[in-house]
């Protein structure tokens, strides 16, 4: 990693898509940006999220979400406006405030990693979840995983366009481990063959056909 070129590494992807495997695992992310894992800083939205509970026990749960939204961002804007520092964060992406944070992340001078977690299908992402609370994980209702799928691949052609380098695996249950279907570095843009979820690709296609035409 570039010591004058910090990263900031936005995963994303559905509820119950793995983002987790990405976004709080240290190895993970040296293996992504030939880093060491100490130097990036982890913001993890459920550890915030359990730290306001902690401080606050009568405070509901969907307050303390909307809490840690807040903290998040906030750490966030103060990473960018210092500079200094790489760091990574996850989010479903089912709105558009992470676009102003990524503009004005490269315009300080971050390289952006932005990497896209696939499920097979919204069902698969319920029953995750439902898996998740079983063994004592947050919950999300299951209106909320639906209405949040679309606008979450929706945002995916934006943030694949803009970043630095962009990353799409799919993480179903279909496979042993994550699989990378398509990776962007700047102009150079690689899909894999038979990918298994080739739906969730077809977005990117208008994409690479103009930056093919530019050539």
């Amino acid at each position: 990693m570039s010591r004058t070129a910090p990263w900031f590494v936005l995963v994303a992807g559905i509820n119950g898509a793995g983002k987790s495997t990405f976004a709080q695992n240290r190895a993970t992310l040296q293996v992504l940006l030939n880093a060491r894992g100490s130097e990036i800083e982890i913001i993890n939205p459920d550890l915030i999220t359990q730290e306001i509970r902690d401080a606050e026990p009568l405070l509901k749960i969907n307050e303390a979400n909307i809490k840690a939204a807040e903290e998040c961002e906030r750490r966030v804007w103060d990473l960018i406006a210092k500079a200094n520092r790489s760091f990574v964060i996850e989010t479903v992406l089912s709105s558009d405030k992470y676009k102003p944070m990524v503009r004005a992340a490269l315009k300080k001078g971050f390289l952006v990693l932005f990497v896209y977690v696939v499920l097979d299908s919204v069902e698969e992402a319920i029953g995750r979840v439902a898996d998740r609370v079983a063994h004592g994980g947050h919950d999300v209702p299951d209106e909320k995983v639906r209405s949040r799928w679309p606008r979450s691949l929706a945002n995916l052609p934006w943030f694949w366009e803009h970043a630095s380098r962009s990353l799409v695996y799919f993480n179903g249950s279909s496979v042993p481990e994550p699989v990378l279907m398509a990776e962007r570095r700047g102009d150079e843009i690689a899909f894999t063959m038979d990918p298994p979820a080739p739906w969730a690709l077809r977005p990117l296609l208008p994409q690479w056909r103009s930056r093919r035409k530019k050539r």
